[in-house]
């Protein structure tokens, strides 16, 4: 809104046309003035939404790892949408100066604006279904493989993820469990992890999908067979015609394998049973086949690494604070040199509310305590601030398929 208005007492005729140009003038920047501020205030009211909403799910994580803690129940909000409406005004006058009402003395001008803002925020308890399948379900080997694939350390993604590896050890199948409490079993799981880790660090493992190729015959192609034919095409098959006879070949991708070895090197048999084997795994089982005669096969493995759902991961962050607390484990005599691998998979700092605590990028108060993560450019804070963000993606990665069609948060601004 912009307003401009003379005093009726004063003489129009005084008014010089010098002052009704600069006038003009200021009235056509608070014009242009307007239309600048609307951009420049979104720009700010995005990012600072951005900011707010990745601090406040840092500061959930470590909330509820802190209820874990204490044996409390968590609970997850999600920020569903930002509605923010802006209200952009400005005014403009101009008046006789003090003592000069009835004199010639030309007007003083008057400027004025204001900004303001109201936001309507959804925020939405996740509970119920959403609970089930977000908290509750394990998380499957292709969230796994992504993660691997984008550069996630292997050993912090098994360290965090995996609940327990199942192998086959002199023909007794032996349960390894991620939990510091079964002294024995967490050892000889830490080393197999070494292992793998030592083994990827020098390049010489696969961790990729078991691919085949599927081949279907057709004899004596009718018309009768064009419907058929269409939907094969349509599911990725290639045609390869050889007279009246046709294959319809196409290349699968199967379950994700962890293995010292070149699947594409096995024999067609062999890939087409690897690929049926894995295939009757559950989704949250990741097959690992470290064979004798390779690479890092004098220690081999032979089993499965069976992951745990992001309730079960939290469990394990919030007992290791301080009731389950990993502790130093040395690698195997035949694992080779690893570049990292610290105690605590997540170290969780604890101190009184009352103390300042400056080295911390996320921190906060639950009990008259204060959870932080420590902050710094060491290897041990380095690994640290990738275990938080690897759990972070690993919340977001929970989000079900069917909520792809409603994403959050979702913002809209109006003005």
């Amino acid at each position: 809104m912009i307003v401009f208005a003379v005093n009726a007492t004063h003489s129009i005729r005084n008014i010089s046309s010098s002052t009704c140009f600069r006038y003009t003038a200021c009235l056509t920047g608070l014009i242009i003035l307007t239309g600048c501020l609307s951009p420049i205030t979104l720009n700010k009211t995005v990012l600072a939404y951005n900011r707010s909403i990745s601090e406040i799910n840092a500061q959930e994580l470590l909330l509820n790892i802190a209820r874990v803690r204490h044996h409390h129940p968590i609970q997850f909000t999600t920020v569903s949408s930002i509605a923010a409406t802006f209200n952009f005004q400005m005014s403009a006058g101009a008046t006789p100066p003090f003592g000069a009402l009835t004199s010639g003395q030309g007007l003083s001008p008057i400027f004025g604006g204001s900004i303001s803002e109201n936001p309507t925020i959804s925020i939405t308890p996740i509970s119920g279904e959403e609970f089930n399948q977000r908290i509750l379900n394990p998380f499957s080997e292709n969230k796994f493989l992504k993660l691997y694939q984008q550069g996630t350390d292997l050993g912090l993604l098994i360290r965090m993820m995996a609940s327990e590896i199942r192998i086959k050890h002199d023909g007794i199948d032996q349960i390894l469990r991620n939990r510091p409490r079964e002294q024995d079993g967490y050892e000889e799981f830490r080393r197999r992890v070494m292992h793998l880790t030592a083994l990827n660090q020098a390049h010489q493992l696969q961790v990729e999908p078991v691919i085949v190729q599927q081949d279907v015959t057709m004899h004596g192609i009718t018309t009768e067979h064009s419907e058929a034919l269409v939907n094969a095409l349509e599911m990725g098959y290639r045609w390869i015609e050889n007279g009246s006879t046709g294959v319809l070949s196409r290349k699968v991708s199967g379950r994700t394998i962890i293995s010292n070895y070149d699947i594409s090197t096995l024999s067609v048999e062999e890939r087409n049973k690897l690929f049926l084997y894995t295939n009757t795994l559950p989704e949250n089982e990741i097959f690992v086949d470290i064979r004798p005669g390779l690479p890092g096969g004098d220690y081999p493995i032979q089993g499965v690494i069976r992951l745990r759902a992001f309730l079960a991961i939290l469990g394990f962050l919030g007992r290791g604070v301080s009731e389950e607390m990993e502790f130093y484990v040395d690698k195997d005599s035949r694992t080779g040199e690893i570049r990292h691998d610290p105690i605590k998979t997540l170290e969780v700092d604890i101190r009184s509310s009352n103390l300042v605590d400056n080295t911390s990028t996320f921190s906060v108060a639950y009990k008259g305590r204060t959870y932080s993560i420590p902050d710094g450019d060491s290897p041990e804070a380095v690994w640290n601030l990738e275990a938080f963000r690897l759990l972070g993606q690993l919340y977001e990665l929970s989000i079900h398929p069917s909520e792809f069609a409603r994403p959050a948060p979702a913002i809209t601004i109006a003005k």
